[in-house]
């Protein structure tokens, strides 16, 4: 999240007091309201009143608007959609794509992550709202241009977008004019006809032009606003003669245009308001105190500056006009606005400003050719200071650079590293570092190791060159080591790639070594090195100390604020009580998990949605796992992870495949075949993604797919078993039973029963049992099959199992209508008859002992949705729970995006069939 949103950058400018009103265009505008157009655009060439035309109409549409202005530091597209949720959030006024604006563990690399807090968060507020966004020309970055479009494809109804900007956009506009979603405005639009021309040069000016010279004057502007209201403040006090002289020989391009006039302007300013103009041209924005800390008056202004407002354009007739001066450049700012030419201002307070664009280009130019390179250098110089000593270090940092002090850049990036790494604002982080020189950041070691965490996720082969620069560069001074601190988070940061490369080993060797050199680090760097060591211990079989490892993560992670690893941390305590087959521990560890990611709003609930569907789906409540699995595949688009993607996909497909949902299952199966080929995977997903698509496969009868696969894999029943491999083999022995050689399968699933057995490994051990049932029945074995089978439910009954013998088929069904009958046990004969029912096809109901998709819905929620179903209104919703009417609203709005529903019918409906009413 961005350390620092600017509130001025969401300040929509006020329309000027002299404004031609133009109904042909705000009529336009209406009627694309009217129509429900997605797009607004606004285009054309620098001073043709865009702005102007568009800050009009939103004051008077009735419709909420929020407005966003744009600069080139926006294209980082983090930092963009910051921007727009909170413009979108101070309209609103509700919590909007907080996912986007908490911590994420890394950056976002797909454009849908971007924009899809936006859009599921503005259906579910339900509100009319216009985003304006100036200056979109300067956005250039790839990243938001492919999210903007999505928005624009995928927006809800309620939203309207309005581009004002000097370029065609880089939208589907084809598609969209054709779908008829857009309304376009441009350059020839928004000149000035002559009846328009006249109004604002007579009727706002006052100076009473006869229509051939309006007519002259709009010939040689060609309607352009700004060539116009320029042409209007030097007319003004001219006698009749001296204006029709100087519309005579008013002529040239709109750049010769714009130079005459704003010299004719700036040749009536006094010399201290010229210089005062001049020096903080350098700004993009300013107020007074930044103003008067970075001009430097001469002899001759210091005492008059104070007075500028009688010296300057458009000073009023009456000191009592006056407003009270607080300081120098306070007076002239307050002038320059009454003016109505030079200054935009940035808040409603009248704090911050900016300059025209056409004028803040024209003083550039011309400072070039009055100022000296040492004076502009002193300027940058005290501005940046001035800006660091605020808390605006992106302002600090660019004012530094610009006056060459690239060490006090370096010092202010060094301060606020740390920060923007724990808050994940990696790609900022990144592009401040790589504007500094070599030298500044050579110069400071802890500012190289920053720079390596900020790449480790998408650059490690660069982290680990920083790294390795930062020891190579302290020995060669000293010729000592790095001093602790230092040893323990590069280190640190090695164990991390180390485990992003599945070296988990590795990755535990390094955690171990930097908690022994600096065990006081961040607490959210221990956090991630204990989840290490959690995974490591459940690979090697101490369950013991994987969870103390994991207990301690998650303390380290929650007193630190980091929710993703708070969140990893439960749901991997979840995972070892899965593997060990106590479900519904599992269960309730997955639903902590969630709760804590539901509570922080953040996108890292993908863990646990995923953990939750597998652990649905095999107690056969395949609504709730069908949900739980779409959830994980929103939230992985969320951050951007291609395996979370691929591996929700899969899921899906399941699920799906569970439902007889043949089609369904194919085409999330297919969806998830298309991320896995075209992009790299981490090597940790290798293994669950391959033998789940080889099971799908075999279920749907493509037993050639499944060999290919397993030999693409090397896979073999004579192979190494290790623990991270088991799920592969497995699906080689479902590949065996189909190719019927039930006697190398058995081979296979006698050395996996001796390894799951000896480590405690229940939930696998209850697979294998079935999976040596098929065999033994298959070698006519029946007394074999039976007792192996019975073995199973043995150890399943308690924990709910069902999916683990439904998906195994006729066979398995054969084998429990024997069971039954012999059966002594008048447990196990109850939950045998469940598994049968399942496969008549009737409902399996889930054993889990709480409500199925409890976590996704609060208690006070689930009071909503009972009302709701009884077809309450939300006054009386309201009357019932002593709740406030908006309060309401925003629980309905929660229940409908947490079952993903878009109306009251859709959310009983759902909630009947996950058993929730």
């Amino acid at each position: 999240m961005l350390s620092t949103l600017l509130a001025t950058k969401l300040h929509r400018p006020r329309p000027t007091s002299n404004l031609v009103a133009r109904p042909r265009l705000t009529q336009r505008l209406d009627e694309g309201l009217r129509n429900g157009h997605r797009l607004f655009l606004v285009v054309a060439p620098a001073g043709y009143g865009k702005t102007t035309l568009v800050t009009d109409w939103l004051g008077r549409t009735g419709t909420p608007s929020a407005w966003l202005s744009l600069d080139e530091a926006d294209n980082d597209p983090l930092r963009f959609f910051s921007y727009v949720a909170a413009a979108l959030q101070k309209t609103l006024g509700a919590k909007l794509a907080q996912p986007l604006l908490e911590a994420f563990p890394m950056a976002p690399q797909s454009p849908e992550a971007f924009v899809l807090p936006l859009i599921n968060d503005l259906t579910a507020a339900g509100r009319p709202v216009i985003l304006a966004l100036d200056d979109y020309h300067l956005i250039t970055a790839g990243l938001v241009q492919e999210a903007m479009a999505f928005l624009l494809e995928h927006c809800p109804p309620d939203l309207h977008l309005v581009v004002l900007t000097r370029a065609d956009p880089p939208f589907p506009l084809p598609r969209l004019r054709v779908r008829q979603w857009m309304t376009e405005i441009r350059d020839r639009d928004l000149r000035f006809t002559p009846e328009e021309m006249t109004a604002f040069l007579n009727t706002l000016h006052g100076l009473n032009l006869p229509a051939g010279q309006i007519a002259a004057l709009e010939s040689r502007t060609e309607g352009w606003a700004a060539g116009v209201r320029l042409a209007a403040l030097s007319l003004e006090g001219f006698s009749a003669e001296r204006a029709a002289e100087f519309i005579r020989a008013f002529s040239g391009s709109h750049h010769y245009i714009v130079d005459y006039l704003l010299d004719e302007v700036l040749s009536r300013q006094p010399d201290g308001v010229r210089e005062f103009l001049l020096q903080t041209s350098i700004l993009e924005r300013m107020c007074a105190p930044l103003c008067d800390a970075i001009v430097t008056w001469g002899p001759a202004e210091q005492g008059s500056a104070g007075d500028s407002g009688e010296m300057a354009l458009g000073a009023p007739r009456h000191r009592d006009e006056l407003l009270p001066r607080r300081s120098p450049a306070q007076g002239i700012l307050e002038t320059l606005e009454r003016s109505s030419l030079f200054l935009v201002p940035l808040d409603d307070e009248r704090r911050w400003y900016r300059y025209h664009h056409l004028f803040i280009d024209f003083l550039r130019q011309l400072s070039k050719s009055s100022l000296q390179p040492d004076q502009v250098a002193g300027l940058h110089v005290r501005a940046g200071d001035w800006y660091g000593q605020n808390g605006f270090a992106a302002d600090a940092v660019h004012h530094a650079l610009l006056a060459g002090h690239h060490q006090r850049a370096a010092q202010i990036v060094e301060e606020n590293a740390w920060s923007m790494v724990l808050h994940a604002d990696l790609v900022a982080l990144d592009k401040w570092i790589r504007a500094l020189p070599d030298d500044a950041v050579a110069a400071r070691p802890w500012l190289r190791i920053y720079h390596a965490w900020a790449l480790m996720f998408q650059e490690s082969e660069a982290a680990e060159g920083l790294l390795k620069a930062v020891e190579q560069q302290h020995q060669a001074g000293d010729g000592t080591a790095l001093p602790y601190e230092m040893q323990g988070h590069s280190t640190a940061i090695r164990a991390w790639i180390a485990y992003m490369r599945g070296d988990l080993d590795g990755a535990v060797v390094l955690a171990r070594q930097a908690l022994a050199v600096c065990p006081h680090m961040d607490a959210a760097v221990r956090s991630g090195l204990m989840a290490f060591l959690g995974t490591w211990c459940l690979v090697h079989n101490d369950f013991a100390g994987c969870a103390s490892a994991f207990a301690e993560a998650a303390d380290l992670a929650r007193s630190s604020g980091n929710v993703m690893l708070e969140v990893l941390a439960h749901t991997s305590l979840g995972s070892l009580s899965e593997i060990t087959g106590r479900l519904h521990e599992a269960e309730a560890s997955f639903q902590e998990a969630l709760h804590i990611a539901v509570r922080a709003k953040s996108p890292v609930a993908g863990q646990a949605y995923a953990c939750l569907a597998h652990v649905h789906r095999e107690w056969n409540d395949l609504a709730s796992a069908r949900l739980y699995a779409q959830k994980h595949i929103e939230s992985s688009a969320l951050l951007g992870l291609v395996d979370g993607l691929a591996c929700g996909h899969l899921m899906l497909a399941t699920v799906l495949q569970a439902q007889n949902d043949i089609p369904g299952a194919n085409q999330a199966l297919a969806e998830a075949s298309q991320v896995i080929e075209r992009h790299p995977l981490d090597v940790r997903s290798v293994e669950w993604l391959g033998a789940t698509r080889a099971k799908l496969w075999l279920a749907q009868g493509k037993l050639d797919d499944a060999r290919r696969w397993a030999e693409t894999r090397g896979l073999s029943e004579e192979g190494d078993l290790d623990l991270r491999n088991v799920v592969e083999y497995l699906a080689l022995v479902r590949i065996l039973l189909a190719e019927q050689r039930p006697e190398a399968a058995m081979r296979l699933l006698s050395r996996l029963h001796a390894m799951m057995e000896s480590s405690g490994r229940q939930g696998i051990l209850i697979q294998i049992l079935v999976l040596r049932a098929i065999a033994w029945e298959m070698q006519a074995e029946g007394a074999s099959a039976l007792a192996v089978l019975e073995q199973a439910l043995s150890l399943a009954h308690r924990e709910g199992y069902v999916r683990v013998f439904l998906d195994a088929g006729k066979p398995i069904e054969t084998l429990l209508k024997i069971a039954v009958a012999r059966g002594q046990d008048r447990d196990l004969v109850a939950y045998t008859r469940k598994l049968l029912a399942g496969f008549a096809g009737n409902s399996v109901p889930p054993d889990a002992g709480q409500p199925p998709v409890m976590g996704i819905l609060s208690a006070r929620e689930l009071e909503v949705l009972r009302l709701m179903a009884a077809g309450c209104s939300n006054r009386e919703i309201a009357n019932q729970l002593v709740l406030a009417i908006g309060t309401v609203k925003r629980h309905t709005a929660n229940i409908f995006d947490r079952l993903d529903v878009r109306n009251r019918t859709e959310a009983v409906a759902i909630a009947r069939q996950l058993g929730l009413l």
